[in-house]
């Protein structure tokens, strides 16, 4: 009896088939990868973009309430929002924060926090060395790196109630870019005359 040995392999068109499966499946899980990039940079970006929100609302509040416990009138207190681009009160009803240009809080610098924007709003800055967004480099803070621009832009509009003058309502934008796509987040909150 005589033994005849096979030699089985693949073909060339086989090989070519495991080739091209090979690569579509390569090439589903970068896309998908990058898909989560994107991802987790949009809900970074969201999660910051709702802090600096959360920090201006807080910053008008905690004005409000330090004016008061100073001696401040409500009136007193609404000058002190409204200022001009160098950081100067001006005492006009539709300047600084009550201005449609509206106005950027820092809180972290010399009186006056908050500054009118002259038609846009700066970017706001990134101090990597200390996870800190601002504007400017007088912090209580000697930063070793120098702060970058982020794509942040945040703006203050603060308007006269239309049923009390006792009201403000204070409205806090920031937009930002997210690749090549701009998104944007915006909220009110209503402040009240506390003090009799």
């Amino acid at each position: 009896m005589k033994q005849t040995s096979l030699q089985t392999g693949f073909t060339l068109i086989e090989t070519l088939v495991a080739v091209l499966i090979l690569t579509m499946s390569i090439g589903s899980l970068l896309s998908l990868a990058a898909g989560g990039f994107y991802s987790v940079r949009y809900a970074r970006n969201q999660i910051v973009a709702n802090n600096l929100l959360q920090e201006s609302l807080e910053y008008v509040r905690n004005s409000r309430d330090s004016a008061f416990i100073n001696g401040l009138t409500w009136t007193q207190w609404q000058d002190t929002l409204q200022t001009d681009i160098s950081g100067n009160q001006t005492g006009i009803d539709t300047d600084g924060c009550f201005s449609t240009d509206g106005c950027i809080v820092n809180p972290y610098t010399a009186v006056p926090e908050a500054k009118k924007c002259s038609g846009a709003c700066p970017f706001v800055l990134y101090f990597p060395d200390n996870s800190f967004y601002g504007y400017s480099a007088t912090y209580p803070f000697t930063p070793t790196t120098a702060p970058y621009q982020t794509s942040f832009v945040r703006k203050i509009v603060i308007t006269m109630s239309p049923y009390s003058t006792d009201q403000v309502v204070v409205t806090s934008s920031i937009s930002w870019l997210n690749g090549v796509n701009t998104r944007g987040v915006s909220q009110s909150m209503l402040i009240t005359n506390w003090k009799p």
